[in-house]
């Protein structure tokens, strides 16, 4: 994907919610609290800003792979990115 603003609509509407909803649930129980909680810990990961850019590719990986990546970085500091398919 070579065009951001073509990205942003993408990760706005396809993938950003449903990497939210993957993750909600490891904020709590309370749905409106969790889902609060879960987009603002999102926008402020590094994932986010790395999503955010078309040359990393990451738009491309499914919603729990990012998710899974998400939880990474919270428990380790740390993120790692899947390696590439062939």
């Amino acid at each position: 994907m070579k065009d951001k603003n073509q990205l942003s609509a993408l990760l706005g509407v396809c993938i950003i919610p449903q990497v939210i909803d993957e993750i909600k649930g490891f904020y709590g129980n309370q749905e409106e609290a969790a889902e609060e909680i879960a987009i603002r810990e999102f926008y402020q990961s590094e994932l986010f800003d790395k999503l955010q850019n078309p040359a990393t590719g990451l738009w491309h990986l499914s919603s729990k792979t990012l998710a899974e990546i998400f939880f990474a970085e919270v428990k380790e500091h740390n993120i790692e990115f899947p390696e590439e398919q062939s």
